[in-house]
């Protein structure tokens, strides 16, 4: 019982879920079988990290619930390369920290570092789910906003999912004379946006408390997507690279960071902007959702 009240456990049967959908519509990029081995990877590496540290062993969730996001969001042409974004994103979770706290989501720094790393043998990919109509992902959302009013997050999404749109259609409009609101809506379909959106913009391991500052949390991402939009042309890379770059930056307003901590933080964040700006400058091979 205590299980199934685990928040992780049910972010993992959700996004096991998703994966089910792809199998379903042919979409899944890989097997289930290379699935297992990844999990099985993370959960190691998952449980080294939390033994050397805490002395603790636990089921790992959080690592399974990666390796489920790198599924999800990330393709790639080399069978190496998921297990290299693995153990990156869940070492940074225990070797990347200021004031004894982690400032990246796993699934999303992997999507960062696939390109950082790998260009263009890996990328960040949308359709992996195929085309499964209204009822699987008004399933799928009504699953995820339940969870998401558990870990009292749900402000991040639906304060995104607005200031987006409206940024959007104020920069853009601009930009463009024939752009069009209705087209652009029909990104809100696809459900590799509505992953974004429900599981990597609301980790609460990296996103604040207040309600007020959630809401201000969204904003900033959805200014940063939208100004890359902007001065880039739209690209998938960019809901990223907004996260990536927004999470770290935001944690100074929501904790103190004392002493020597300080100054670990400032070169984090400067070597954050280094990347973005280096992951930027690569060549689009995928066209924006």
């Amino acid at each position: 019982m205590k299980t199934l009240k685990n928040i992780q456990f049910q972010q993992f049967l959700n996004l096991l879920l998703l994966l089910i959908v792809a199998t379903i519509n042919q979409t899944i990029q890989i097997s289930w079988l290379q699935i297992a081995l990844l999990a099985l990877f993370a959960s190691a590496v998952e449980v080294v990290f939390s033994y050397y540290y805490k002395r603790e062993i636990f089921i790992p969730y959080s690592a399974m619930i990666t390796v489920f996001g790198i599924v999800l969001m990330i393709g790639w042409t080399k069978w190496y390369i998921p297990y290299i974004l693995i153990a990156i994103s869940i070492a940074q979770k225990w070797l990347i920290r200021v004031s004894n706290r982690h400032l990246f989501n796993p699934s999303n720094f992997a999507v960062i570092f696939a390109l950082a790393l790998f260009f263009p043998k890996a990328m960040p990919i949308v359709g992996q789910l195929g085309y499964q109509g209204y009822l699987i992902i008004a399933l799928i959302i009504a699953i995820a906003i339940a969870i998401l009013v558990r870990v009292d997050r749900y402000i991040i999404s639906f304060s995104f999912i607005i200031f987006y749109i409206l940024l959007e259609y104020l920069f853009m409009k601009y930009y463009d004379p024939h752009w069009k609101l209705d087209d652009f809506l029909t990104n809100l379909y696809s459900t590799s946006f509505i992953v974004y959106i429900l599981f990597m913009l609301t980790d609460p391991r990296v996103t604040p408390n207040s309600k007020l500052l959630q809401a201000i949390f969204a904003f900033v991402v959805a200014l940063i997507v939208a100004t890359l939009d902007f001065l880039f042309s739209p690209h998938l890379k960019n809901l990223f690279i907004a996260l990536f770059v927004t999470t770290p930056t935001f944690f100074i307003v929501y904790n103190s960071i004392e002493g020597k901590e300080k100054t670990k933080y400032i070169l984090i964040l400067f070597l954050c902007v280094i990347i973005s700006i280096y992951v930027l400058k690569l060549p689009s091979r995928y066209f924006s959702m």
